[in-house]
């Protein structure tokens, strides 16, 4: 039953007709890891294999490179993606199809090229089947975007399942096991004003126990990744920020030290991953929404506006019946973006009051300063949004001649 069930999998996974672009055919001749061989490329008119990165897919590392399987090291998952892509290509004969939109595409030295191989007569996507089946991230494309919407979609549907890299106990049974442990990014300007980048992963933690996150790292979907030096505690039902940029270290906040943009902004999105020491995915967030797209709070929190005068401000009222807390959530007045921080709950019934103007020291519990010099909203007509970072709407006001 398995052996079919894979079958179908390959078969769902037809490689798309491009509309523009240029196909190569050529042999593998070795393997490095799970998103990277060497083919000898027919037709350019040498013998000489070119190392090729797949596009759209990014396996975990390894450390030891080698054709023989038992020689391969790696963290937990690399040889699992490398063993798996290696078997896929031995499958096609090690004949493989190789597409790029540009041919000049390329990955430092290797040619970035998406992987095609045959099964049963027909080529499929290989890089689709390794993230479907939770062998690799998705890594989004600039050049090579004809994955992207697709890719990213495969990756969340095997997140939701839980399969592969996705499985939070997969390398075996770690540290706070269980404990659940949400995550946030804050990409580039998404959830600030477009002239602040602070680009930030926030680790939350609603147990009544602390937890060590020394060993633990932080990733985003390239190869960039921080790990937190030893003695780093997150404090019972208490929250740490790991800042992209410099800065010294402080109480809740630490910082990377990263000196460019790491996250990708929505509409082409990305993903922050936090791994405890022995490699299992303890916790993620990715972006944009493309699968199960649903929030808890949809509809448990109604937007007013006061817009005229020169006391402008936002109101959220908590509609439901249960708690909402907004920190992992934006309200957008295009180009005008806020951001909740961690004390930003609501008990059923309770309304908290944004003020456009005032600064954000001054804050409370239940008011807020978006720390604007001017009045932003127009008073012929304006919208206002409240979403997720995942892009997920939980309510919209539009007034006078805007729509939402």
């Amino acid at each position: 039953m398995l052996r079919v069930l894979a079958v179908v999998s390959l078969l769902l996974l037809a490689v798309p007709v491009a509309a523009d672009g240029r196909t190569w055919h050529g042999r593998v001749t070795s393997f490095d890891d799970g998103d990277t061989i060497k083919v000898d490329i027919a037709g350019d008119g040498t013998k000489v294999a070119k190392r090729v990165r797949l596009t759209g897919i990014q396996a975990m590392e390894q450390s030891v490179y080698s054709n023989t399987p038992s020689k391969r090291r790696g963290e937990c998952h690399s040889l699992e993606a490398t063993a798996r892509l290696e078997q896929l290509i031995r499958r096609s004969h090690r004949r493989v199809r190789l597409f790029a939109q540009h041919a000049s595409s390329h990955a430092n030295r290797r040619l970035r090229r998406s992987l095609s191989v045959k099964v049963h007569g027909h080529w499929r996507d290989a890089g689709a089947i390794m993230l479907r089946e939770g062998h690799a991230l998705w890594l989004p494309q600039f050049v090579e975007t004809r994955t992207n919407a697709r890719y990213a979609k495969l990756a969340q549907q095997a997140a939701l399942k839980q399969v592969g890299i996705w499985n939070p106990t997969y390398c075996g049974a770690g540290p706070n096991e269980g404990v659940p442990l949400p995550v946030t990014v804050n990409p580039k300007h998404t959830g600030g004003d477009l002239d602040i980048p602070g680009e930030w992963v926030r680790i939350r933690s609603f147990a009544s126990v602390p937890v060590p996150l020394g060993g633990w790292w932080v990733r985003d979907s390239g190869l960039r990744r921080y790990t937190f030096p030893h003695g780093t505690i997150l404090p019972p039902n208490g929250a740490l920020t790991l800042h992209v940029g410099s800065g010294t270290n402080h109480g809740s906040d630490l910082f990377w030290g990263v000196h460019t943009l790491v996250f990708e902004d929505p509409p082409l999105g990305d993903g922050a991953y936090l791994f405890d020491p022995q490699g299992d995915l303890r916790a993620y967030m990715t972006y944009p929404c493309r699968v199960a797209c649903t929030d808890p709070y949809q509809s448990a929190v109604a937007l007013s506006a006061t817009a005229r005068g020169n006391d402008e401000s936002i109101t959220l009222r908590n509609v439901s019946s249960a708690g909402v807390d907004l920190d992992g959530y934006r309200l957008e007045n295009p180009p005008y973006k806020y951001v909740f921080g961690t004390n930003a709950a609501l008990a059923p019934g309770e309304a908290m009051t944004l003020e456009v103007e005032g600064s954000p020291s001054a804050d409370t519990r239940l008011v807020k300063h978006w720390g604007k010099s001017k009045r932003i909203l127009d008073d012929t007509g304006d919208v206002v949004r409240l979403e997720s970072f995942r892009g997920i709407t939980l309510d919209c006001l539009a007034y006078g001649n805007a729509c939402c």
